[in-house]
């Protein structure tokens, strides 16, 4: 999890000049599974502070890199 702890959000990701557009889809792409996996395991009865809305910027950064 390259993104884990460097980024609090999506934008913070994009903005990094230090990465190139591949390197940002691979981050995206892994935070959006990782994302989807907590939420999977919100909904089936285990508890979290993560925040939804997180999935709906990982998508759209992922839209704009396409």
């Amino acid at each position: 999890m390259a993104y884990h702890g460097k980024y609090k959000l999506p934008a913070d990701l994009m903005s990094d000049d230090g990465l190139n557009r591949d390197e940002k889809i691979h981050m995206l792409k892994q935070w959006r599974d990782d994302k989807k996996a907590i939420l999977r395991a919100s909904s089936e009865g285990m508890h979290g502070n993560d925040r939804p809305d997180i999935l709906k910027q990982i998508n759209k950064a992922l839209i704009s890199l396409a």
